[in-house]
């Protein structure tokens, strides 16, 4: 049993290095593929070498048997730290089975998979509703996964990590227990649970509770007009009428409307956020 999983894990790992090699990755809405640029390929690269050395960890692991998915790509980034790999950066995931994608784990803090970064504004978030679909930005940087990723990551229930940075350098956080986005049918409808919520700010998400993703070119909110475009700039998110926790994708360094924050009684100013998931802890 063990011999025949080194052999998928290895042939997993043969294959998305043949991948890389000749510039194609996998999309993340079907199993097709497209080409990549040269920086987008080095940055795969880079990846599978932390890879391999994931992989060997594995093969020493007797745990090896309950620490991988059928194909022998990780589920997610609590899964490789399990498997004894600490150190932040790339890796390979995937979820449930089907095409591996690449995403930045946090180890430091006991391997949470990122689905969101703003750190300098290098990346602009003003984007139409397929971008935030596919994903956009670099997972080594600034960054949106993007839906279909997540909900791969959380339609069986998962827990959200909000790190978050005020300009004057002090930090705040917000972790909510269960957090959920449905596929695409739904237009990536998000649910989120307050029980059990610990922050260093008032709960503010549960407000987006069973909302679709809007963006500017496609408004699903409850506002009277478009609260994507209107309020935030074009930052998609699931807004209802209009925000709350809900302006991480707004215009960077923008200290009024429209710029990264969150509102609680005013516009609460933000200079950095990381949004990053894992499994639940036991069953909802």
């Amino acid at each position: 049993m063990k011999s025949n999983i080194i052999g998928a894990v290895l042939t997993a790992v043969v294959e998305m290095h043949l991948v890389c090699a000749n510039s194609f990755v996998c999309s993340s809405s079907s199993d097709n593929w497209f080409a990549m640029s040269e920086s987008k390929t080095n940055e795969r690269l880079q990846a599978l070498e932390k890879q391999v050395q994931q992989l060997q960890k594995l093969l020493q692991s007797d745990g090896l048997t309950k620490s991988t998915t059928i194909d022998g790509v990780p589920s997610d980034c609590e899964e490789i730290y399990s498997s004894g790999i600490k150190s932040d950066g790339v890796y390979a995931i995937s979820p449930d089975g089907r095409c591996p994608f690449f995403v930045y784990c946090d180890m430091q803090n006991g391997g949470w998979t990122i689905i969101q970064r703003r750190l300098d504004g290098s990346v602009n978030f003003y984007r139409p509703w397929d971008d935030y679909v596919t994903g956009f930005g670099t997972v080594e940087w600034e960054h949106w996964l993007g839906l279909e990723k997540i909900h791969r990551l959380t339609k069986d229930g998962a827990q959200i990590y909000f790190d978050l940075e005020n300009w004057d350098g002090s930090k705040q956080d917000a972790h909510y227990k269960v957090f959920t986005v449905h596929g695409a049918s739904t237009d990536y409808r998000m649910n989120v649970n307050a029980h059990g919520y610990q922050g260093s700010f008032k709960e503010l998400l549960s407000f987006h509770d069973n909302m679709k993703f809007s963006t500017y070119d496609r408004d699903n909110d409850e506002y009277s007009s478009n609260c994507c475009k209107d309020h935030a700039d074009g930052g998609g998110w699931w807004y209802k009428n209009c925000y709350r926790l809900g302006m991480v994708n707004g215009v960077y360094g923008k200290k009024e409307k429209g710029g990264i924050g969150y509102w609680d009684t005013k516009h609460q100013h933000l200079k950095n956020v990381t949004i990053k998931v894992k499994k639940m802890n036991g069953v909802c």
